[in-house]
C-alpha cells in the first residue's frame, strides 16, 4: 500500500487538494497522512507567552488535525493518519515523508499573490527541495479520474531510472495513456528523441498506451499549455532542473511557472542526482 502525505494549513486550496486526494487514495487503495505545520503567531511571540500557552496550542492543533484525518477516513473510507510538526516547513516535511515512510507528497495550489512573486512559496520551495514526487492541484480542480497524462519532457536534461520509476507507477496505478512531449527551439529529429527518453529503460511497455510529440517553437509554457488542452489532460508530468547560482539569475524554473498558471494537477518529479 501506497502512502500519500497531504499538506493542509486548512485554507480552501489545502481543503480542495486533501478532497482531491482522498477521492484519488480510495480509488487505488492508498493510506492518507494529513500534514500539518503549526504556527504561533507573531504577536504571541513578542508577548513572550509560557510555555503552558504553547502547549495547550500544540494540543488543540493536534486535535484539529486528528480530527481531520478521522472524518476523511470516514468520508472516503480509506486508511488515514496524521502528522502534526512545528519548525521549518522543508525540514519537517522530510522527518514526516521518513516517519511514514511517504510515497509521494499532495500540496494545494492557490492564486499567486504579489508576495509570492517577491519572496517565492512553499510549493515552489518543495519542488526544489523535496525527492518525492510532488502533486499539485489548482484550487477550482476536481478529482475526476486520471486517464491522459501529458509528460512535458526536455531532451537536453538528464533523465534518471528514478524519475522514470516514478512516472511509470503513476500510469500503471491509474491505467493511463502518456503523452511525451517535447518543445524545442530547433526541430530535432523524431527517432533522437524517442531515444534520448529512453522509456524502456527496464519497463516493460506492452500493458502501457503512450505516444511521443515534438514540435518547434520559442514559447515552452505557451506550448505545453495549448498541449494540455488539445489532448484534454487530466495530469501534467514535469521534472524539475536545478540551476546553479549563476544559471538562476537568467533563468526560470519552468516546473514552478507551470504549478502557477497550470490548469490541470501538476506532478514534479525530482531527477534525486545526489
Amino acid at each position: 500500500m501506497k502512502t500519500i502525505i497531504i499538506c493542509t494549513d486548512f485554507s480552501q486550496e489545502a481543503e480542495n487538494a486533501t478532497h482531491y486526494a482522498a477521492s484519488m487514495a480510495k480509488e487505488n487503495k492508498y493510506k492518507v497522512i494529513l500534514f500539518n505545520l503549526q504556527s504561533i503567531s507573531i504577536h504571541a511571540l513578542n508577548a513572550q507567552v509560557s510555555a503552558d500557552f504553547f502547549y495547550e496550542q500544540t494540543l488543540k492543533n493536534q486535535k484539529k488535525i486528528s480530527d481531520k484525518a478521522t472524518e476523511i477516513g470516514r468520508l472516503y473510507t480509506i486508511k488515514t493518519g496524521h502528522y502534526l510538526a512545528s519548525g521549518n516547513f522543508i525540514e519537517e516535511l522530510n522527518n514526516c515523508i521518513q516517519a511514514v515512510k511517504g510515497d509521494f507528497i499532495v500540496m494545494g495550489m492557490g492564486e499567486k499573490t504579489l508576495e509570492q512573486r517577491l519572496l517565492g512559496n512553499t510549493v515552489v520551495k518543495a519542488i526544489h527541495r523535496i525527492k518525492k514526487p510532488i502533486l499539485i492541484i489548482p484550487s477550482h480542480i476536481e478529482y475526476t479520474g486520471i486517464r491522459k497524462i501529458l509528460f512535458a519532457y526536455d531532451t537536453h536534461r538528464n533523465m534518471t531510472w528514478t524519475a522514470m520509476d516514478d512516472i511509470y507507477s503513476f500510469i500503471k496505478d491509474f491505467n493511463a495513456e502518456i503523452e511525451v512531449f517535447n518543445v524545442s527551439e530547433r526541430l530535432e529529429d523524431f527517432t533522437e528523441v524517442v531515444h534520448d527518453t529512453d522509456l524502456n529503460s527496464g519497463h516493460n511497455l506492452d500493458d502501457l498506451k503512450y505516444s511521443f510529440k515534438i514540435i518547434q517553437s520559442i514559447e515552452v509554457i505557451k506550448a505545453i499549455e495549448e498541449e494540455v488542452k488539445i489532448t484534454n489532460s487530466d495530469l501534467l508530468t514535469m521534472i524539475p532542473y536545478k540551476y546553479n547560482f549563476v544559471e538562476s539569475l537568467f533563468h526560470r524554473s519552468k516546473t514552478a511557472i507551470m504549478a502557477y498558471k497550470n490548469k490541470v494537477p501538476l506532478l514534479s518529479i525530482p531527477l534525486n542526482l545526489d
